[in-house]
């Protein structure tokens, strides 16, 4: 790796060619780029390798929890011990950042993930590692979007795209979730604390990534993240399991019960935002890559409803929408 002077280069549009040139300007022996992903958020992704190097440059242009706030993210988590991709080189007129490749092996590469209690109890202490970080001026308006966020299941999923009315008094349900959220210990909140967003290196270390959208928020929305999964069935019995070790090692004195509520809440709060995001990405910009989830989902949500004594949305979810969102996924 040749590291170069910084110069400033001017980059019309996210072509190949210019976005090499832009990482060629830190290490010029660098000679292919690939697109990586794009995020829901419009969050773009590339790899650009050499023989001996490789580095991950991100276009981020969002004007709310952009490249500068992850920029900012990132030497606070790290200053605090948590692994997360180093930062070359960035350039905030074009929106580029250019970090450390950690590789392609995230947490959902792991098959039976939360049959690994080593690597699950590993994570779990990188959460508690997070909640200890300190940050300047992290967001507190959580709350604020709580409701909205909530209400993109009824107004979105439900009424939008299944073409389904919701329940008798299921008003009452948003208020069972307000006070179940903002009743429980707030913390750090990465907000998409997920196997996707974890990335496990060759030494063995975890690594957190995205963490742009850093909130102060509900302690049951990132524990919710890593022990409810959307891709799998949702084993309670799990999560209670993996809440008693949490209980033990948090920075928090709250009981293995306190957890697992949470937990059961920001879960609830999670998959309904989720159901809600992922048809509003298909409806207005047809994006449909994570829409053969939304089954897995619901039901996960049926789960934790029942658990929470939710009892008329989990029949809703279980009766009503499975049926008509089968009917839709076969036809899209």
């Amino acid at each position: 790796m040749i590291p170069l002077y910084h110069r400033r280069l001017k980059i019309a549009d996210l072509s190949t060619s210019n976005l090499l040139r832009y990482a060629q300007t830190y290490d010029e022996e660098l000679t292919t780029l690939e697109p990586l992903k794009i995020e829901a958020s419009g969050r773009k992704y590339f790899r650009a390798e050499s023989d001996t190097s490789s580095y991950v440059i991100s276009f981020d242009d969002s004007e709310i929890n952009g490249q500068s706030i992850f920029i900012d993210r990132a030497k606070e988590l790290a200053d605090c011990g948590v692994r997360v991709p180093k930062i070359y080189h960035f350039d905030l007129i074009n929106h580029l950042t250019l970090m450390e490749d950690v590789g392609d092996h995230s947490l959902i590469n792991e098959g039976d993930f939360y049959q690994k209690e080593e690597l699950v109890f590993s994570t779990l202490k990188l959460l508690n590692s997070m909640h200890q970080s300190k940050f300047e001026n992290l967001d507190t308006t959580f709350w604020i979007g709580l409701e909205s966020q909530s209400k993109k299941f009824s107004e979105v999923f439900c009424d939008h795209f299944l073409k389904l009315k919701m329940f008798d008094k299921y008003q009452d349900l948003y208020l069972n979730l307000r006070h179940g959220i903002m009743d429980q210990q707030w913390t750090n909140c990465h907000f998409d604390f997920e196997r996707r967003n974890i990335h496990l290196l060759q030494n063995g270390d975890l690594a957190l990534i995205d963490f742009q959208d850093m909130c102060f928020g509900p302690i049951g929305i990132d524990l919710a993240g890593i022990l409810i999964d959307h891709y799998i069935p949702c084993d309670l019995d799990k999560v209670k399991e993996n809440c008693k070790y949490f209980s033990n090692l948090s920075v928090f004195s709250m009981s293995s019960d306190d957890f697992y509520q949470a937990t059961l809440w920001g879960g609830l709060q999670r998959n309904l935002r989720i159901m809600g995001t992922l048809t509003q990405l298909y409806l207005k910009f047809n994006r449909s890559f994570r829409i053969r989830d939304l089954p897995q989902i619901v039901l996960n949500t049926a789960t934790i409803s029942t658990a929470l004594n939710q009892d008329m949305l989990s029949n809703f979810l279980l009766n009503d929408v499975m049926q008509i969102l089968e009917r839709k996924l076969v036809k899209l």
